[in-house]
């Protein structure tokens, strides 16, 4: 049996079929030791099954045809036999396994099927029951029944398509999922399921998210399994009145139909559901959708507490629609998604989070519905994205095209990322790793990817989420290949293959990392701003509070006198700040009694700054008693970004009613001063 990273290495050289080996063992991230063992371990198997070994030379890798042959015809069976499932991966396939079960299960056939003892299926029993308790299933077992799931059918399929969206983050995961299916003695028809959504996706223009198009195809498989077991969905009819009215609901009889299953009104509208979840959301040119209009306001209220004009509102309305109309579905019928990226997203950009936060609740409000973390994560980086949106400049030589998988956020963050590093490039939106291999490569110069693919032009593989070294040496890199600069500097990926031939490299990953902490530190200090905290910003002499003031618009000249005297800003942005008001209305109330004026950097901002002025006796904005105010923060901004930690600390304030009513009750400076310190936080 081959050991996971062995397994890994063969799968990997018989997809790519790489020539060269220093590509492949960057691509992987492998030592020459690590891919040397590999190799013997893949060559003992491969001599076992009476086949020629891969042969390497100099730096080419020699695969035989007949070994090539022999993947294809024999790649699942093999790869499903040979993982073994960590205690993770279990309870996710005992869920999956339990769910298309066609008899009784005993403990034995857990035994039998992961190589585990009994009191090791009584262990993930229990963990099956923890993980399944948020949506009210629990795995029981009887002498009669064997191992089964208690609870509703529609609580049962949103527990199995959470458990799919997190085996679809596994290693090798379709092999996994064939596993799971012949245990049962069903045959993984993924590719038939795939080719009649792609059909039905042409014809009546809808657009899938590749990611959640793939977890549905496991999903409708096992569905249609426990339709044949009689296991039928109940939905309520006011629900389905309500699906029956659109597309997607006439769309899912047809699938039914095509593949040979039922179109009871239920399953039809549960089928409806899913396929909301994974279809863009498209803005008509008469679009009159209570959704485009909800969508509006998510981007005004982000404009409103990141104090930020988006230079394009329309494009920018444009573009999170594709994203949040299916999230809205999503979560509007509790459909569940794995965010593979929330980690990074809530470490890497954990104000910008913040903030986005804090502009869904009054959706969450307003629609009764509870937005989850993961759903949260996609969102920032969808308007992270568009602050990364730049002019793009010079002349459009190379033809860049982007792979990503993972959804119009991700793609969206991805290619504002990639289009600000290479303004120069021609690119091509985002395409699905199904689209890009049906591309024909006449079409493009140069790839960047999230996944590894298969293409003689030169392929860049990188993260949704770039640091800034990562930035700076991709940057080095193509730039290099596409001689844009008269000298080249190495890459870390360049001075491992020279140390590779001198030496054994133990552990590859932080040597990496050591060597683009040397080459590229310094450019990432000079090249980002410094993101200050709260407390750096409102300073002592930046507060101030005053009895009472004749009306809103002296308010905000007031607050802003501490950044007019240490030149912060001009008398032009206050006039800005005030004119705002005047023609959009009170849009810089962001709470309870609480304002932060603002204007656009290009009316008067000459380096960042923030003051606060608390009023005793409260004035109203536009003279209405509807917009009460008492605390003004005004904010100057020198650019999308930099001020989003410190914006971020006191949202988090002001959203803690303790905290705000402390704020509200503040008598001095120092007291000020002491909220602000507590949640400034590097």
């Amino acid at each position: 049996m081959l050991e996971s990273r062995s397994l890994n290495t063969y799968d990997q050289l018989m997809k790519l079929q790489p020539v060269q080996l220093s590509w492949f063992i960057d691509m992987l991230n492998l030592s020459e030791r690590q891919f040397q063992y590999d190799v013997e371990k893949i060559n003992s198997f491969l001599i076992s099954k009476g086949l020629s070994p891969i042969r390497i030379s100099s730096d080419r890798i020699l695969i035989p045809t007949e070994v090539i042959d022999f993947w294809r015809e024999n790649s699942t069976g093999f790869a499903a036999n040979q993982f073994s499932f960590d205690q993770d991966e279990r309870v996710i396939v005992i869920l999956l396994y339990t769910f298309i079960r066609r008899e009784p299960l005993s403990n034995f056939h857990f035994q039998n099927t992961f190589g585990i003892s009994k009191n090791t299926v009584s262990a993930d029993v229990k963990r099956v029951n923890r993980f399944s308790i948020d949506f009210r299933v629990e795995m029981r077992y009887t002498r009669e029944q064997g191992y089964h799931l208690k609870g509703s059918e529609e609580d049962k399929r949103n527990l199995m398509l959470k458990a799919i969206s997190m085996l679809k983050g596994k290693p090798h995961a379709h092999e996994k999922f064939t596993f799971i299916f012949q245990q049962q003695q069903f045959d993984n028809q993924y590719d038939l399921y795939q080719q009649v959504l792609k059909d039905f996706e042409r014809e009546y223009s809808f657009t899938f998210i590749e990611e959640r198009l793939d977890e549905f195809i496991y999903l409708l498989q096992m569905v249609h399994i426990r339709q044949q077991q009689q296991k039928w969905v109940r939905i309520y009819p006011d629900t389905v009145s309500f699906l029956a009215k659109k597309k997607a609901y006439i769309v899912s009889g047809l699938i039914q139909k095509r593949l040979g299953y039922t179109t009871h009104t239920e399953e039809v509208s549960f089928l409806t559901i899913q396929l909301l979840g994974i279809c863009q959301g498209e803005v008509s040119p008469a679009g009159t959708d209570t959704l485009l209009e909800i969508t509006e306001q998510i981007v005004v209220n982000f404009e409103r507490y990141a104090c930020i004009q988006l230079g394009d509102r329309n494009k920018a309305i444009e573009t999170l629609f594709l994203h949040f109309k299916p999230a809205y579905y999503r979560m509007l019928f509790k459909i569940p998604i794995t965010n593979a990226l929330l980690a990074d997203i809530k470490e890497k950009h954990q104000d910008l989070f913040t903030v986005v936060k804090e502009v869904l609740k009054p959706i969450e409000e307003m629609l009764n519905i509870k937005i989850p973390e993961d759903e949260i994560g996609f969102l920032t980086l969808h308007f992270g994205g568009l602050l990364k949106l730049d002019n793009e400049s010079q002349s459009k030589v190379f033809r860049a095209l982007i792979v990503c998988p993972n959804g119009i956020s991700s793609s969206i963050m991805l290619e504002n990322q990639l289009k600000s590093l290479f303004p120069y490039f021609q690119w091509t939106s985002s395409l699905s790793s199904y689209d890009f291999q049906h591309l024909d490569e006449a079409k493009y110069d140069l790839v960047f990817s999230t996944v590894l693919l298969k293409t003689n032009k030169p392929l860049y593989m990188i993260r949704p989420i770039m640091n800034e070294m990562e930035k700076n040496e991709l940057v080095q890199s193509v730039k290099g290949m596409t001689s844009q600069q008269s000298h080249h500097y190495p890459t870390s990926d360049e001075l491992m293959k020279i140390v590779r031939q001198y030496a054994d490299i133990k552990q590859p990953e932080l040597l990496k990392s050591a060597l683009q902490q040397a080459l590229f530190q310094n450019d990432s200090v000079n090249t980002r701003r410094k993101q200050p905290v709260l407390k750096e910003l409102l300073i002592e002499e930046n507060i101030q509070f005053v009895d009472k003031i004749d009306n809103w618009k002296e308010a905000i000249k007031k607050v802003a006198e501490p950044l007019l005297l240490n030149e912060s800003i001009t008398n032009q942005y206050v006039d800005v700040m005030i004119e705002n008001v005047v023609t959009t209305g009170p849009y810089i109330i962001i709470g309870e009694q609480i304002a932060i004026p603002h204007a656009r950097p290009e009316f008067g901002v000459n380096k960042l700054g923030m003051s606060l002025l608390k009023l005793k006796e409260s004035t109203h904005l536009l003279d209405s008693e509807a917009n009460e105010v008492e605390i003004f923060v005004c904010l100057a901004a020198i650019d999308n970004q930099t001020h989003l930690k410190a914006l971020a600390q006191l949202t988090t304030l002001l959203s803690e009613p303790s905290k705000l009513q402390l704020l509200k009750e503040a008598e001095t400076k120092q007291d000020i001063l002491d909220l602000v310190s507590e949640f400034s936080v590097h």
